[in-house]
């Protein structure tokens, strides 16, 4: 009932700031005036960092699951969308799409197994230099016609808190700190949990960096979780591993200029299309629960 409770409030800070706040009291300044260096991609790079695109961008994400041609009779593929509502919130749905492929043994058929729901408030206020914040929260729901393996079958809601820093030496390097919190409810409908995975409420608490190269992205994170906090059985996890990212922006049209040239990469910013590649991700035995 605490978590209950806690969740509630969590809800209602998170819609009380942004609705009171007014667009065009930002600083120019403001890290939402710049556009995040790595976006959340789930499996490769979890951790929503504290930046947000400019105000009415709409980014659009596709994230196949190549490895699945060898691994599964179907391929997993994240589709959705991010909206920059404003200077300090941003929306995001996602759908987990699945599709066989025809090279395995059966056939699961075609369609949207899971959906999510992201909000995130950027904390402007109150924070030293090169830092930045955001308070987000997520829910994800799990869809009847699907095939057992594509989730856990459990509903999410997971509110956290995210640091992070900008190092002052290396350009190159921003390093950050997550706290979430993830209350987990029977949906039911059937699904399998994954290794490390607890069956109960959790805690964690992420540490990582990102080595930023442009388009590619190099990431290191570190999570340790744990279910003794916030319910009655302890189970501890620790996983860890780097991952590598890369993006492109698509351009949509093109303007052209009176004198024969076109620009359609500074007219194209209110839509974007990503396409992240795979990653290697490892992750440590589980760790004894507590008696």
């Amino acid at each position: 009932m605490r978590l209950c409770r806690w969740i509630i409030f969590y809800l209602n800070t998170l819609a009380l700031g942004s609705w009171a706040q007014e667009p065009g009291l930002a600083n120019s300044g403001s890290p939402a005036l710049t556009r995040p260096f790595l976006s959340r991609i789930r499996g490769l790079f979890d951790v929503e960092l504290p930046q947000l695109d400019p105000p009415g961008t709409v980014k659009f994400i596709l994230y196949p699951h190549i490895s699945d041609l060898v691994r599964r009779d179907y391929v997993r593929t994240d589709v959705g969308f991010r909206w920059t509502l404003n200077d300090h919130v941003e929306f995001s749905t996602e759908g987990a799409a699945f599709l066989t492929h025809g090279f395995g043994e059966q056939a699961t058929g075609n369609g949207i197994g899971e959906l999510r729901y992201g909000l995130k408030y950027l904390i402007h206020e109150s924070l030293p230099p090169d830092f930045e914040a955001s308070a987000n929260l997520s829910v994800t729901q799990p869809l009847t016609q699907r095939p057992i393996d594509l989730s856990d079958g459990y509903q999410h809601i997971t509110p956290s808190v995210i640091i992070q820093r900008h190092s002052p030496n290396n350009r190159h390097l921003t390093v950050f700190t997550e706290l979430s919190l993830d209350a987990i409810s029977p949906s039911g409908k059937a699904g399998a949990m994954q290794i490390n995975q607890p069956h109960n409420d959790f805690s964690s608490v992420t540490l990582g960096g990102v080595y930023d190269l442009g388009q590619i992205k190099w990431t290191l994170a570190g999570t340790y979780t744990t279910t003794a906090l916030i319910s009655s059985r302890a189970e501890h996890f620790f996983t860890s591993g780097p991952a590598y990212s890369g993006t492109c922006q698509k351009k949509l049209f093109s303007i052209p200029k009176p004198n024969g040239s076109s620009d359609s990469a500074r007219r194209c910013r209110g839509a974007q299309t990503a396409i992240i590649s795979s990653s290697t991700r490892g992750s440590a035995p589980r760790l004894p629960s507590a008696k």
